[in-house]
């Protein structure tokens, strides 16, 4: 492992990503309303572009990485890359609604109040429209478990370039898979830090614990994630599969979210553990099935030596 090229690529990371979280939580928290979730958003977006602008500096070239598609033997993991997170995130969903289920709500309270933030007024749109709500909500949940995941991988690119392109392969010379799964998640979990504390980022404001929980709780997701990034890179040597399920966690949250009951006060207090599978409870099924895949992963390997 290059030291100094890791400290670099992580200190350039973190200043040009701490920067851009701080100035929209900022603008955010002082301008309510579309325009600053607009620009809170944007900041984020472009924060993802940081780490493949450190991995330029520090490494100097990104050749290497995968850039052609590979599609010959990865069909398989084309799959699982797209849809491999809907059966854990639906499972932790079903348990944190089983645990709170008077957080539960299929009429769309929750797409009704967002709409209301943005001055929408979401049931008289469906009228005019001829829609009911139940088609509606399908509407919003095919195309983010279809599409979503595709379009995704424009921003999760620049964040798998520098994680799974040049960060973990560096980790793993020096403290293999396991070590590499750990340092490289929390390594990535504190990019998102400003946005968390600031902005309220994943979890809000008002969350138990908050801010301590919603960081460590946040780490521990970003180290599951980041063992299925690292094997879908490893197996396909093709970065835009890493990407592909980047974009995917990003846009699966969307079928959880689409049924919290958002008439309900408890639901920002208990955001940090769930429904979606950032949540500590939601999280649990994805904890196990990274577990099973991280196991066969190593053990593959072994046998492949």
């Amino acid at each position: 492992m290059d030291k100094k090229k890791v400290i670099k690529f992580v200190g350039i990371t973190y200043v040009i990503a701490w920067t851009l979280q701080i100035i929209g939580s900022l603008y955010a928290v002082n301008n309510h309303g579309m325009t600053g979730t607009m620009v809170f958003q944007g900041c984020l977006a472009v924060c993802m572009f940081a780490p493949l602008v450190a991995s330029l500096i520090a490494n100097g070239n990104l050749k290497g990485m995968g850039w052609k598609p590979k599609f010959k033997g990865n069909i398989g993991w084309l799959f699982f890359g797209a849809y491999a997170m809907i059966i854990p995130t639906a499972l932790g969903a079903a348990l944190f609604f089983g645990i709170f289920p008077s957080l539960f709500d299929g009429s769309g309270s929750m797409l009704i109040a967002q709409a209301e933030e943005q001055g929408v007024n979401l049931m008289e749109m469906l009228e005019q429209t001829g829609m009911d709500m139940k088609t509606y909500l399908i509407v919003q949940l095919v195309p983010s478990v279809l599409i979503a995941p595709f379009i995704n991988i424009i921003t999760a690119i620049g964040e798998e370039t520098g994680w799974r392109g040049f960060l973990y392969p560096e980790l793993n010379k020096r403290f293999g898979k396991v070590g590499t799964w750990l340092i490289g998640g929390v390594i990535w979990g504190v990019f998102h830090f400003p946005a968390m504390i600031l902005g309220g980022y994943e979890y809000g404001f008002d969350y138990l614990g908050a801010p301590v929980l919603g960081l460590v709780v946040f780490t521990v997701c970003c180290i599951v994630l980041g063992i299925f990034e690292e094997i879908i890179y490893d197996r396909t040597k093709c970065i835009w599969y890493a990407a592909l399920l980047h974009g995917s966690f990003n846009a699966i949250p969307t079928i959880p979210q689409l049924f919290i009951n958002a008439n309900n006060p408890d639901i920002n207090k208990y955001m940090v553990l769930g429904p979606l599978p950032n949540g500590l409870i939601a999280m649990i099924p994805l904890v196990v099935f990274a577990a099973i895949l991280g196991a066969w992963s190593i053990r593959r390997k072994k046998v492949e030596s």
